[in-house]
Parts: C-alpha cells; structure tokens; sequence
C-alpha cells in the first residue's frame, strides 16, 4: 500500500456512509412506496447493499490497508444516520425543482441520486488510486451501481409515462 492522501480518506468516509445507509435508504423508500411492485424493487436493491457493503471492505482495505480501514469503519459506523442523508439527497432533489409529487415518484428520484452518488465516489476513487486490481474492484462496483440506476430511471420513466411499475424481469440483471 502506498501514502494515502486527504482525499482518499475523504472519499473512503463519503463511500462508507452512502454503502451503510443504504440498505436503510432502500427500506425507507420500500415504506413509502405504495406500489407492491415498487416495495418489492426498494427491497431488493436494500438486500443488494449488503453485498455492496461485504464488497467495498475488499476494496477499502487494499486502499488504507486492513488495521487504517478497521479503525475509520469504527469511528463512521457511530456516525452514520440515514436521516442527514436524506435531508441532504431531499435538498438536492428539490434544488433540480423536483416538488414532491407523489410518493412513488419522490422515493424514486431520492433513489437514483443516492446510486448517482456513490457512482461518482467511486469513480473519484478510482482515479486516486495506482493499484489495477483495486482500480478492477471499483470499476465492478460502479457497474452494479450505474445498473441500480438505470432501473431506477427505467422505473420513473415508467411510472411517468404510463403510470405503471416495470415487474421483475425488468429488473433482472442479464
């Protein structure tokens, strides 16, 4: 492992609370969705954030190495609350003068700027890091993440042209 710099902890800490919140955010949104389709989706994605979690530890790890990875998870872990990042995704919705139209529609926007996040945490990371099998890593896991989001769009894209949620195969990874 090589000198890690300011920003490499800064992302690694912006990754942490957006991979940690995240099963939380999704079961949110599955609460206040009231399309069965669309709280079946929500819970999905949150199940699919465990991985994500299981997943970025390889990946933080190779960066900070084990023992600085250890002690940054345990002091993130007991600042973590899912409702400041949902204020903050709420601010950022409503800034692009997306008013809250309906339930359905909101949690789905707050969804796709959470996954739009993380994709460009990600990416940010991958450009400060040498190590190409680390580089790998993160590129698999911004691939799952842009193809979150593009269910995501597909679903509002969905919803505000016919009003209907996409089912499973739709959603379905191929």
């Amino acid at each position: 492992m090589s000198h890690v710099d300011d920003k490499v902890i800064e992302l690694v800490r912006t990754a942490l609370k957006l991979e940690y919140c995240g099963e939380r955010l999704y079961r949110h949104w599955a609460e206040q969705t009231r399309n069965e389709s669309g709280k079946a989706m929500f819970l999905q994605l949150a199940e699919m954030e465990k991985g994500h979690v299981e997943e970025t530890h390889e990946i933080f790890a190779s960066i900070l190495g084990e023992d600085h990875w250890k002690s940054l998870v345990t002091e993130e872990i007991g600042c973590v609350h899912s409702s400041g990042i949902v204020a903050e995704i709420e601010a950022v919705v409503a800034s692009r003068g997306h008013t809250e139209v309906a339930d359905d529609i909101q949690a789905l926007r707050m969804a796709m700027e959470l996954e739009r996040r993380a994709i460009h945490v990600f990416k940010e990371m991958a450009d400060h890091t040498q190590n190409s099998e680390v580089i790998e890593m993160i590129g698999k896991v911004i691939e799952e993440e842009a193809f979150h989001y593009d269910n995501l769009q597909a679903q509002l894209d969905s919803l505000l042209n016919v009003g209907i949620w996409l089912d499973k195969p739709e959603f379905r990874k191929s």
